[in-house]
């Protein structure tokens, strides 16, 4: 995929296989101390400042105190250890606090989401990994998150293609609002049945802080990521 030019440090080529990461603060990451972030490695890349650089922990802005460990690196660098020759480019469109009506695809949000992909080279992306809905509200509005989310879904299927993997990211249970955030997630499970070229990513059962996931939980969750990736490539090929 064109794209701009790599600096010295983050590998000689161009990355050929760019992931979308979209949602809120768990995409992000807010995992601490970032003295446990994973080790970097050349062929796994981040779009940042109009050019492709060597990922590392936070993959947020580096200049919010907030941005942590998230399972973006455990995901890049989990899918290397499966193909190996590859160079993996993770666009991080995630943004914290952000409800699902932001998503909507006439806000600023998804269009800076495709404008950036667009611009890394991901016109047609490797694969979108999508987790929002932590914070959904009252159960009443958390009962509308579905007519949120499909228009989002058709427009990365009409920007980035019909067939590329999607992610979807089933909330865990964070402090407060259980009730709101078990019908997201029964509406995430269902929806991931039913849509083409999707597969649900289960988290329900990694260890929390507050309104995130532990330093742990990340880990495993960007390795559930990267193994339900895999697994729905191998299927959207057939």
């Amino acid at each position: 995929m064109a794209g701009s030019s790599i600096p010295s440090d983050a590998a000689a080529a161009q990355p050929v296989h760019v992931f979308v990461l979209a949602g809120q603060s768990n995409m992000v990451g807010r995992g601490f101390p970032l003295s446990l972030a994973s080790p970097t490695d050349p062929r796994l890349l981040i779009w940042r400042d109009g050019r492709w650089q060597t990922a590392s922990d936070p993959l947020g802005p580096p200049n919010n105190p907030n941005s942590g460990i998230g399972p973006g690196m455990t995901f890049g660098l989990q899918l290397l250890k499966k193909l190996p020759s590859w160079r993996i480019g993770l666009v991080m469109c995630a943004k914290g606090a952000t409800s699902i009506e932001d998503w909507h695809p006439d806000r600023n949000l998804y269009r800076s989401c495709v404008e950036q992909a667009r611009a890394a080279g991901g016109g047609r992306p490797a694969g979108i990994l999508f987790l929002q809905g932590e914070r959904g509200g009252s159960v009443a509005r958390a009962a509308g998150w579905t007519d949120g989310f499909l228009p989002l879904f058709d427009a990365f299927r009409r920007d980035f293609g019909e067939r590329v993997p999607f992610l979807l990211g089933q909330i865990g249970t964070f402090v407060g609002l259980e009730d709101a955030q078990a019908s997201i997630r029964d509406q995430q499970a269902r929806l991931a049945a039913k849509l083409p070229h999707t597969r649900l990513v289960r988290s329900l059962d990694l260890p929390t802080q507050g309104n995130h996931y532990t330093v742990p939980g990340y880990r495993v969750l960007g390795a559930r990521f990267a193994t339900a990736w895999f697994r729905l490539s191998q299927d959207t090929k057939r």
